[in-house]
């Protein structure tokens, strides 16, 4: 529900997105040691919900100030940082509760599943955006989802109830160590690093089409609630085919393929659209070439992703997790929005821009196929271990 009026505030402001990309890495920075203070300090069941809690706190504030067309410019540049940090923590925080309790062999067969039920409330959230913005007004919507949020909070307690319970009500232990322990791990570790290298890959790819996007819909549609019903569409669309994936294709990949050739076939697919917009461009195929790259996000490079994280230990999957999600993910999105913004100052058109991305492809490709291999390896050990 939230996306399509981001996507309305970024088109509003697409000559800025660069500036607001890098407020929400300082936004991240800043976050990051506090998040790890509370996984050191805090059972599980404590700072999950707690987290949930406080992002509802701050979305009742952005209901209550956004007045359509008529919402200040700062008021807009704060709910553009404060949905781009949200989004992040709360996702990579779920992840972690779930790469925490489910082992790598489940992870394999229910992780598309689980994504998938996501991409059924973000099927249904640009549905309701699109069909009631002119009636409920942007507050109107932010108030639904807090509700939906309340419910979520509901459930992560009511799950890890469960936990404790297949666990006979032992204390989960407190993970403990430094706030800033997570971080230092990561550039300790080549699997970790590997990891980052996927992430960095796909955000320039991904920051790439969305400020394109942001530029071509600014040129081409008008008035706020007209461009939040048409990036409400784009989500729709993107959800629907993420889910087709994700319940029905991505699990059956991982486990038939491998993990190594399941990981390098987003790049291979996009590469091939890229190519397309360097030689003919429009809204509507580049409308539809960010949608099979955010498709493709949801519906195979997200599961995998989180599949990688259920072959590591336990503080690793909190920390070092929450850092890569949010600073390092955060920080190749302002990398790219510098980028794109730099070659547009140049001159180069966006269908330039677009043969310069495919070499970063090949990269990405690369680095996806090595970190397959590194996965396959440590799941070995880990079902060596446990037989």
């Amino acid at each position: 529900m939230l996306r399509p009026i981001r996507g309305t505030v970024a088109s509003n402001h697409s000559e800025s997105l660069h500036w607001l990309y890098t407020a929400t890495f300082v936004s991240m920075l800043l976050l990051v040691p506090v998040f790890g203070w509370l996984v050191s300090k805090f059972r599980r069941g404590r700072f999950i919900p707690g987290i949930y809690l406080f992002f509802i706190s701050n979305l009742i504030f952005f209901a209550y100030t956004f007045k359509g067309d008529a919402t200040s410019d700062w008021v807009q540049y704060s709910f553009y940082v404060w949905v781009s940090v949200f989004n992040l923590f709360v996702v990579s925080i779920f992840w972690s509760f779930m790469a925490d309790i489910f082992q790598p062999g489940q992870a394999q067969r229910l992780f598309g599943s689980i994504m998938a039920g996501g991409s059924m409330g973000a099927i249904c959230g640009p549905l309701l955006t699109a069909n009631w913005i002119e009636t409920i007004g942007s507050g109107g919507v932010m108030t639904l989802a807090i509700l939906c949020l309340l419910v979520a909070t509901a459930f992560s307690i009511t799950l890890g109830r469960f936990e404790r319970q297949r666990h006979q009500y032992l204390p989960t232990p407190v993970i403990g160590g430094s706030i800033w322990e997570g971080a230092v791990h990561v550039f300790k570790s080549k699997y970790l690093l590997l990891i980052c290298l996927l992430m960095l890959s796909h955000n320039l790819t991904s920051t790439f089409l969305y400020n394109g996007l942001a530029v071509l819909v600014d040129q081409n549609i008008i008035g706020f609630d007209e461009r939040t019903r048409f990036f409400s569409y784009v989500d729709l669309i993107v959800q629907v085919l993420a889910f087709l994936l994700q319940f029905l294709i991505t699990s059956r990949l991982v486990i038939h393929l491998g993990m190594p050739r399941t990981a390098i076939l987003p790049p291979i697919l996009l590469a091939a659209g890229f190519v397309l917009l360097g030689s003919s461009l429009g809204l509507v195929l580049f409308a539809a070439v960010q949608v099979a790259q955010r498709a493709l996000n949801y519906g195979l490079v997200g599961p995998v992703k989180e599949m990688l994280f259920t072959v590591v230990e336990r503080e690793t999957k909190y920390k070092s997790k929450n850092f890569i999600d949010t600073v390092v993910y955060r920080g190749s999105d302002v990398t790219a929005s510098w980028l794109f913004k730099g070659m547009m100052t140049a001159g180069l058109s966006i269908s330039q821009v677009a043969w310069i991305y495919v070499p970063i492809m090949a990269c990405w490709g690369i680095g996806a196929w090595h970190l397959g291999k590194a996965y396959t390896q440590l799941k070995s050990r880990m079902d060596s271990a446990a037989g």
